[in-house]
């Protein structure tokens, strides 16, 4: 007669394990299968692998594990995904260069199958389903409620534009940046944007680096920043990564950043536009037509060939990293698991199919979720091209 361990060392045992093997162990026996189906197991196994998403919402009908498959699922079909496993549409119209998902581009918790997008034309029109944190070509930040649009605080940043503004994945941290030479960049503590003290400026803290040009926040590590900045008359591209922290200091909460790693680019290499991260220890960018992925210290890990032509526009969030290019085409990539080599993997490439085959004449810019991808082409700076890509589910 087999030994039977009792439930909660089964479960400690069980806990060290990987997904794979968890689906493994529920098939031994009735005893293993009814403890592998512990909700707390796929939960913890969910927060290990999507640790940058919000949680808070309900799972609905769904268990944890159900959960993790379907997305599981769904990472696996957009890795593998071909152009024609997409169902294509278009709009046109002034629909301007900047888009966003409404329904988020991470997991998600209600078994939402429809991805939902805005756009913002030239005439600056904002919907907003979230909060959103609005910057100004007078250097002021605003804070805004939904889905009424009611100001919470205006804060004046600069002397110049804000020109990078960007929340970090946890909504802890604002950090805006113009990219006149003489700006020193200023990361905001969030709450203090949200309940803003009547003759008290909000919690904040300028980063000693000035002439930033591009930031992004580590999905993956939420209080990890990355700059990326330009120095010199040669203009040579640097980038420099910080972590922050907030601290009590004689009776009052102070803003730390500790700068834990910075390196220049070769002299020979064409400077970047755009940049994105992952993991807190790799960043992404674009140089001429090729795809860099590089350590936040340097260290060259890959490069890709995927374009013919430069590329125009890169956006990268945990999951994805999109690149696009003047003659209209978009290549999809996947950031591997930690631990595997290679770190990101080029999955599709896909090309503008509508019926205007005039190349781009402005930046073009891409946008994913786990089940499509839309993509901006501007033809000029009144007209643009809608192109969405629907995975067949």
């Amino acid at each position: 007669m087999a030994l039977q361990l009792p439930d909660l060392p089964t479960l400690k045992i069980f806990s060290f394990l990987d997904a794979f093997s968890l689906l493994q162990a529920s098939q031994v026996n009735r005893e293993w299968n009814r403890v592998a189906e512990n909700d707390h197991l796929w939960r913890n196994l969910c927060l290990k692998k999507w640790s940058f998403c919000n949680f808070s919402k309900c799972l609905g009908s769904q268990t944890w594990k159900q959960f993790f498959l379907k997305q599981t699922k769904q990472e696996y079909q957009m890795a593998l995904a071909q152009p024609e496993d997409f169902i294509f549409k278009e709009a046109t119209g002034n629909l301007g260069i900047r888009t966003a998902y409404l329904s988020g581009n991470g997991p998600t918790m209600g078994g939402r199958e429809k991805s939902i997008i805005c756009t913002v034309s030239s005439k600056h029109m904002l919907y907003a389903w979230d909060v959103q944190e609005v910057g100004n070509s007078e250097g002021d930040i605003y804070t805004l409620t939904v889905p009424e649009l009611r100001g919470v605080s205006k804060v004046h940043a600069f002397k110049y534009t804000v020109d990078l503004l960007h929340c970090s994945p946890d909504k802890k941290w604002v950090f805006a940046s113009g990219t006149h030479q003489n700006i020193l960049p200023r990361v905001f503590f969030t709450e203090c944007l949200l309940k803003p003290s009547e003759g008290k400026s909000p919690l904040s803290l300028s980063i000693p680096f000035s002439s930033c040009c591009r930031a992004c926040w580590a999905p993956r590590r939420t209080s990890r920043i990355t700059l990326m900045y330009r120095r010199g008359s040669s203009k040579k591209t640097g980038f420099t990564t910080f972590d922050l922290m907030t601290e009590r200091t004689g009776g009052r909460t102070v803003i730390q950043a500790h700068q834990v790693a910075t390196f220049l680019l070769p002299v020979h290499m064409e400077s970047p536009i755009w940049m994105g991260a992952s993991d807190g220890n790799m960043i992404v960018f674009e140089s001429g037509p090729y795809l860099f992925l590089f350590t936040i210290s340097g260290h060259q890990l890959q490069r890709f060939e995927d374009h013919q032509r430069t590329i125009g526009n890169l956006w990268a969030d945990s999951l994805h990293v999109l690149t696009t290019s003047m003659d209209d085409s978009l290549h999809v990539y996947m950031w591997e698991e930690e631990g595997r080599y290679p770190y990101l993997k080029s999955c599709c490439h896909l090309e503008h199919i509508g019926s205007d085959l005039t190349p781009s004449c402005y930046v073009s810019k891409a946008i994913c979720d786990n089940v499509s991808i839309v993509c901006v082409v501007s033809k000029n700076r009144e007209s643009s091209i809608l192109v969405m890509y629907s995975l067949h589910t």
